[in-house]
């Protein structure tokens, strides 16, 4: 298991329901939002929620390298030690709630 790592100006309350190296990536989605490289990481962590979703892996290939080794750790976890049920369902309200968001700037209906 990896040693516990601070990340600043992360939502500890949030990312404390996942393991160690998910936080990162997660950290990474909330920090960048609708940025294109949040939306991209955003993909990519939602395809280990649900399989209805799904990430082609080429579309990271572009992302800056702290997303890159974010989603490398993510995806060393769930390959060798996996997500529990719980942790998918939390994994899966996270996703959800994020892509149930606006962009940005986009204007809200009335």
């Amino acid at each position: 298991m990896s040693e516990s790592r601070a990340i600043y100006g992360s939502n500890t309350g949030l990312l404390s329901d996942f393991p160690e190296p998910l936080r990162p990536a997660l950290h990474l989605v909330e920090k960048t939002g609708s940025a294109e490289a949040g939306l991209l990481l955003l993909q990519f962590v939602a395809a280990f929620a649900h399989p209805d979703y799904m990430c082609n892996l080429a579309m990271l290939e572009p992302l800056p390298i702290e997303h890159k080794e974010a989603a490398l750790e993510f995806f060393e976890f769930c390959l060798t030690s996996g997500l529990s049920a719980d942790e998918r369902a939390a994994l899966l309200r996270f996703v959800e709630a994020r892509l149930a968001q606006p962009p940005r700037g986009a204007a809200r209906p009335r």
